[in-house]
């Protein structure tokens, strides 16, 4: 999925986390980037087409290992270890990115190394993709509105 579906899923995920939680700026920021990280392995996304990225791109293929729970758990523990306010914002952020993209034709393999994909039927950038995307916006209005200005 492209980067603006990402953040309108976590976006919503956002609006039904961030008033149970004390730290809400960290909260809103750690999602918000966690959400676009998996991404950093293709130069043909908007968060991985700056060169400072070839590297990992070089060594990691897109939807691999980066796209995968696995890697969700452990960098969630690591931070959870020494930064424990930003881990389940992490988790949440990189967790919605690799819900969304195992609905795609390209799907994940979200048990890396285990080979089994998921995958589904939207194209990336699609029809039904766009659907979605403004779907989302209209539900983040409403739960928006329900959350903070109704109460």
């Amino acid at each position: 999925m492209l980067l603006k579906t990402h953040f309108a899923f976590a976006i919503l995920a956002i609006l039904i986390f961030v008033q149970h939680l004390n730290s809400k700026i960290v909260f809103v920021v750690t999602v918000l980037v966690a959400t676009a990280l998996p991404d950093l392995d293709t130069m043909n996304s908007e968060s991985g087409k700056y060169m400072i990225f070839r590297p990992l791109q070089f060594f990691v293929k897109h939807r691999g290992v980066i796209h995968s729970l696995t890697t969700a758990f452990v960098l969630s523990a690591i931070l959870a270890f020494f930064w424990p306010v930003v881990s389940f914002g992490f988790f949440l952020g990189y967790s919605v990115h690799l819900i969304c993209d195992s609905f795609t034709k390209e799907g994940i393999q979200p048990f890396w190394p285990f080979k089994a994909k998921t995958h589904g039927p939207i194209s990336t950038g699609g029809r039904v993709e766009e659907s979605i995307f403004f779907s989302l916006i209209f539900i983040n209005m409403v739960f928006f509105f329900i959350i903070f200005v109704i109460g």
